[in-house]
C-alpha cells in the first residue's frame, strides 16, 4: 500500500508541475508556427530570463520564482532569427510579411502581435522596406501587415 501511495503522489506532483508550466517544454513548443499557410521552419531555442542581442523570442510566460526569486517575472523562449518563423520581435536584418494579434503568446497577460519573419530579398512582398532595399510596387491590404485593419505591403527590389 505505501508503494501505491508513493507512486500516486509522484504522479500527482508531476501533473501539478505540468499544469503550472514548470515542467521542461520541448523545443517544438514554439507557438503559432504551424498556423501559417506558408512553409514553416521550426525554431529550436531555450527559455531565458532575457533576450540576448541578435536573438528574438517566440513565446513568453509569467513564472513564479524563476527569473525573480521574490515573485513573478517573464521568461522568454529565445531563438536565433531565421526565415519563415513567427516571432514576437523583428530583429535587425529581417523584415516580415504578415502580422497577427494573439492572446498569451508574446504577452502572458493579454494580446500582442506576432510577426512572420522573412530574410529580405528582391521579389518579396513585405510589410517594411529594410535598409539597402527599395520597392517597385505597393498594395494596401486588409489584415496582412496590420492584424486589425489596412496597411501597405511593399514589393522589394534591390
Amino acid at each position: 500500500m505505501p508503494r501505491i501511495r508513493q507512486a500516486m503522489s509522484r504522479l500527482i506532483a508531476a501533473a501539478v508541475l505540468m499544469v503550472a508550466g514548470l515542467a521542461v517544454a520541448p523545443a517544438a513548443a514554439a507557438y503559432g508556427a504551424d498556423q501559417s499557410t506558408e512553409p514553416v521552419t521550426q525554431a529550436s531555442g531555450f527559455w531565458a530570463c532575457s533576450v540576448p542581442s541578435g536573438y528574438t523570442y517566440t513565446a513568453v510566460r509569467r513564472e513564479l520564482s524563476v527569473c525573480n526569486p521574490g515573485g513573478f517575472a517573464n521568461s522568454y523562449y529565445v531563438v536565433a532569427p531565421s526565415d519563415r518563423i513567427w516571432a514576437c520581435t523583428v530583429p535587425s536584418g529581417y523584415t516580415y510579411s504578415s502580422v497577427r494579434r494573439e492572446l498569451s503568446v508574446c504577452n502572458p497577460g493579454g494580446f500582442a502581435n506576432t510577426y512572420y519573419l522573412r530574410v529580405p530579398q528582391a521579389g518579396l512582398w513585405a510589410c517594411t522596406v529594410p535598409p539597402g532595399f527599395s520597392y517597385s510596387s505597393v498594395r494596401r491590404e486588409l489584415n496582412v501587415c496590420n492584424p486589425s485593419g489596412f496597411a501597405n505591403t511593399y514589393y522589394l527590389v534591390g
